[in-house]
């Protein structure tokens, strides 16, 4: 498989994206009875996005910057933020931005250099559709709190799959050491659009 190396750099740490995402969980490797999350981000750049996340067919958190201000609903009412004119070190705008704001984990699928520096690779492979690289892990060591991403230290082994072509993961499966699966999936609602 041939890669364009600079192209898949850019999209691995790109700055907008359009993208949803299913996280649907199962116990000792059958199928739970949990109900999917569906994870929606759509980010024009760092500072303009919109974030929701849907359980049943209802929105159970949105979270939004304008540029000017973040705002964050979980039903209780919006939480608003004014975003700094400037960074500062005790309150950088990269707080408010989508890839410090909303769960890391999606910001790991649509930006893979965030957890790959957090891993060992233990294998690579090419999917034999020919369409992406399969790519199994270890997390490396603690995160800090409150850290939500996919390279927790806790047993558990990763199951990736690349999109080189887009540089975003489409799949990540983790294995608990408990036996339970929990899978990560890009929908086809995320398409051509991710950015």
């Amino acid at each position: 498989m041939l890669v364009d190396a600079a192209a898949l750099l850019a999209h691995m740490t790109r700055e907008s994206a359009r993208a949803c995402a299913l996280v649907e969980r199962s116990e000792g490797g059958n199928p739970g009875e949990s109900v999917p999350l569906r994870y929606r981000i759509s980010a024009r750049d760092l500072l303009h996005w919109e974030y929701t996340v849907d359980e049943a067919g209802a929105t159970v958190l949105r979270q939004a910057c304008d540029g000017r201000e973040l705002v964050q609903d979980s039903g209780r009412g919006p939480l608003r933020s004014p975003v700094p004119g400037h960074d500062t070190v005790d309150d950088p705008r990269y707080f408010y931005s989508w890839v410090g704001a909303v769960d890391t984990w999606l910001v790991e699928m649509l930006r893979p250099v965030d957890l790959l520096a957090r891993v060992r690779v233990t294998s690579v492979a090419e999917e034999p559709s020919g369409t992406g690289l399969r790519i199994g892990a270890l997390p490396l060591g603690s995160e800090p709190s409150p850290y939500s991403g996919f390279s927790m230290p806790d047993g558990r082994t990763l199951d990736m799959v690349l999109d080189p072509g887009r540089g975003l993961l489409v799949r990540v499966g983790i294995r608990a050491a408990d036996g339970s699966l929990i899978d990560y999936s890009l929908t086809e609602e995320s398409g051509s659009g991710t950015a």
